[in-house]
Parts: structure tokens; C-alpha cells; sequence
């Protein structure tokens, strides 16, 4: 016997889980989580990849920052960027 699970419904709830607990880190800390990603290079599967953590992070309430660095950066200018 197979069971059907609603994918969609589920992926709500739990995003409805994550927005509550975002809330209350906010109210508690006075801060809002945060996710800044680097990217490096033109790769369209990581182009995807990334514009999909934006659009989640963007659904729950945490900011979200995209750096982008031409493919021939050097590892201490990322560093530096890090490290910032």
C-alpha cells in the first residue's frame, strides 16, 4: 500500500516553522538572520542553486546577500571578503 504525501503542503509547514522561529530570534536578539553567499565564476547550475536559497531566504524573513566574483579572482581577495 503506498501512501501520497503532499510535497508542497509539507515544504509550507515547515517554512511557516522556520518564519516563526526567525520572528522569535529577531525579537530576542534585535537582529535578523542573515545569508550571504559568494559566488565565483558563471556556472548556470550555481546561478540556480543560489537564486533558489535567495527566494527561501526571502520567504521566511532572513536577509540575504549575493557577492559575485569574476572567475579569475585571487584567494586573498576572497579572503578579504570573508573576513569582512
Amino acid at each position: 500500500m503506498y501512501q501520497l504525501i503532499d510535497g508542497e503542503k509539507i515544504a509550507g509547514q515547515i517554512k511557516e516553522q522556520i518564519a516563526g522561529e526567525v520572528k522569535k530570534i529577531e525579537q530576542q536578539s534585535g537582529k535578523i538572520p542573515h545569508l550571504a553567499v559568494i559566488l565565483v565564476g558563471k556556472d548556470g547550475a550555481s546561478e540556480t542553486y543560489v537564486a533558489h536559497k535567495e527566494k527561501a531566504c526571502h520567504q521566511v524573513g532572513i536577509h540575504f546577500t549575493l557577492i559575485r566574483f569574476e572567475d579569475n579572482v585571487s584567494q586573498n581577495e576572497l579572503l578579504n571578503k570573508i573576513n569582512e
